[in-house]
């Protein structure tokens, strides 16, 4: 087991059964929300289920995937019967092409190399619908709370911090990023459920 999967397994085996506490950051996205009313909406790397417990109290169908089995063995404790996938996403989506209509990646993209994201956004666009959007925030490069800058750099914005592997992002790689997609949405911003504040990106991108 690589140590980014024994860290995270270690974290969520740990926590508590309380349910998680999450943010407001979909709400401004209800509208786009309602075109998956039919249609189970893929929450990827679900961690602490933040964002599955949001969708599934609003009557969404949710596919919650993770890499780590503790991950997802914790959502049964908050959520009655979740779908649950596990699975790496440098190992390529399990989902068959044009099967939904809205994917969320909510903290789980800045994990990789720039090859291995590329490869994981353009098998997200994949498994989406024709104009099917992902919702995802990710690092900014301003998230020095959170190891923006610093450990070993590995790629540009990208570095081991503590053994556990970083990458930030700033407008310009987004939009490089996402060349392939039309972005809605897109705004950097700070989000407060740590114990310090978290400056990341939130981008709202349609499969054209």
């Amino acid at each position: 087991m690589d140590f980014q999967k024994e860290y995270w397994n270690g974290i969520y085996k740990n926590l508590n059964s309380k349910k998680p506490t999450y943010d407001l950051w979909l709400d401004k996205y209800t509208f786009i929300l309602k075109q998956s009313k039919n249609i189970p909406i893929i929450d990827l790397g679900c961690g602490f289920g933040n964002d599955t417990l949001y969708l599934t109290e609003r009557g969404y169908s949710v596919i919650s995937c993770d890499f780590s089995k503790e991950a997802l063995d914790r959502l049964s404790s908050f959520i009655d019967n979740p779908v649950t996938k596990h699975f790496d996403l440098k190992d390529g989506l399990p989902f068959q092409n044009d099967s939904a209509k809205i994917i969320i990646a909510d903290l789980s993209l800045h994990y990789f190399s720039w090859q291995d994201t590329q490869k994981i956004l353009k098998d997200i666009k994949r498994v989406l619908m024709k104009d099917g959007v992902l919702l995802c925030r990710v690092n900014s490069t301003n998230d020095v709370n959170h190891g923006a800058g610093q450990g070993i750099q590995i790629e540009e914005n990208f570095y081991n911090v503590d053994r556990m592997l970083k990458r930030f992002f700033n407008e310009e790689t987004l939009r490089v990023l996402f060349s392939q997609w039309h972005i809605s949405y897109m705004d950097e911003c700070e989000m407060n459920r740590y114990d310090s504040s978290k400056i990341l990106w939130e981008v709202a991108a349609i499969n054209e």
